[in-house]
Formats: structure tokens, sequence, C-alpha cells
């Protein structure tokens, strides 16, 4: 009886060994696999609704890719990747005959390297970025009166915005015309596809009795085109002022 009770008792230990050993050699890798499964599961179920949200998103912007794409071309005409000078000469004739304006001169300087400007109180010709002094007229020019003193608008900067990748060319052109055609000529600049800030006005009369008598006179303009050369941002030198 004792015999048969060991021989019970060692059958059934055996039976918990084998289970346990089932267990952890089989039972557990599995359940291990099953929680890894689930965990990889819940990863890609957060990655595809990030993927979801994202594609939804592009889907949106898509929708406005031609109105971004022709708000870039204005933009890209507006403060181009190069001088382009003989394009911005035939916009300046074309603007003139339409405002009935006789162009005398236009003359350029070298590019210069853009660099924030501290904000001042004085004239606009002195607040604006790399606006230098340009050749004028023969004729000697009479300063235009400044308009009144007004609150100095807040100066807005880009970090993007270098001396790298943004240069100034300073220009003036001459013109000989009444004082509303110049008003035009100026008017067509500011709607014109090229930015030509004006920072500096003067005007002469004309020679001559018929100019007098019609009100011409030659009025000259000098101001500021820029280049941003969004390709090269890290580049050290500033654009070549060549078309």
């Amino acid at each position: 009886m004792t015999r048969n009770r060991l021989s019970l008792l060692l059958a059934v230990l055996a039976m918990f060994v084998v289970a346990a050993a089932g267990y952890f050699l089989a039972v557990q890798p599995q359940l291990a696999q099953a929680a890894d499964a689930r965990t990889q599961r819940e990863s890609v179920e957060q990655t595809n609704e990030s993927s979801r949200v994202e594609l939804s998103r592009l889907r949106a912007q898509a929708k406005t890719l031609p109105q971004m794409k022709a708000e870039l071309e204005t933009l890209s005409a507006s403060i181009p990747d190069e001088a382009a000078l003989p394009a911005f000469i035939d916009e300046l004739n074309a603007t003139a005959t339409a405002a009935g304006v006789q162009v005398q001169s236009y003359t350029t300087s070298d590019a210069a390297a853009y660099a924030p400007t501290a904000s001042t109180t004085g004239s606009a010709a002195e607040t604006a970025p790399g606006a230098t002094a340009t050749s004028a007229p023969t004729a000697t020019p009479a300063p235009v009166a400044a308009p009144s003193s007004a609150a100095e608008p807040p100066l807005v900067t880009d970090p993007a915005v270098t001396a790298q990748n943004f240069s100034v060319v300073p220009a003036a052109v001459a013109v000989e015309g009444t004082y509303d055609q110049a008003l035009a000529f100026v008017k067509g600049l500011q709607k014109g596809k090229r930015l030509f800030l004006i920072t500096k006005i003067s005007s002469a009369e004309a020679s001559g009795s018929e100019a007098d008598a019609t009100g011409v006179a030659t009025w000259m303009f000098g101001g500021s085109l820029y280049v941003l050369d969004s390709s090269t941002p890290s580049a050290s030198a500033t654009p070549s002022t060549d078309g």
C-alpha cells in the first residue's frame, strides 16, 4: 500500500513537472508573442491613424495647389532669384509709355548684401535697407517737400532672409513729363510685376519755353530692387546684377 501511494505521488509530481515545463517551454513564449503582437498592432494602428490625418491634410492642401502656384509665381516675379535687369528695364519702358512720360536715364549700382535696418524716425530713404545714393539727371533737382510725420510702422524681420541669400540693388530712373504723368508712372511701377521700392523723389523744371507752358518737368525716382536666391541659402556671395 505504501509503495502504491508513493508511486501515485511520484506520478502526480511528474504531471506537475510536465505541466510546468509545458507552460514555460510552450505556453509562456506563445503568450509573450501574443503580447508583442498586440503591442505591434497598436503601434501600427497609431501610425495608420497619423498617416490618415496627414493624408487628409495633404488632400486639403492639394485643392489649393493651383492658387499657391500662382501666388509663388507672382512673388518670384516680384523678388526673383537673380537681378534680371533687362526684364525690369522692359517693364519700365512699358510703364513709361502707358503713362506718357519719356525715360531720360536709368542707373543701377552693384548689389549689396542685406543687413537688418535699425528703427529710426527719419525719412523712408534713411530707413530703407540697402538704399544708397544714385546718379541724378543733369539738371539740379529740387527736393520735393517731405510729407508730414506719421507713426513709424514696426519693423518685421524673418530669420530665413539673410545676407547670404538676400541682396539689394540700388536703382534710379529719370523721366520727363507732367506731374500727372509722373504720378501715373509711379502708380504703374508700384503695380508692376517687379518690386521697386521708391525711397527718393526729386524734380527739376525742364528747359524750354514749351516745357514751361505745358508744365513738363524732369522727375527722378530712386529706390531699390531686391534679389532672393532661395536655392543657395548658405552662399557667401551676393547674386550678380547681370540679367
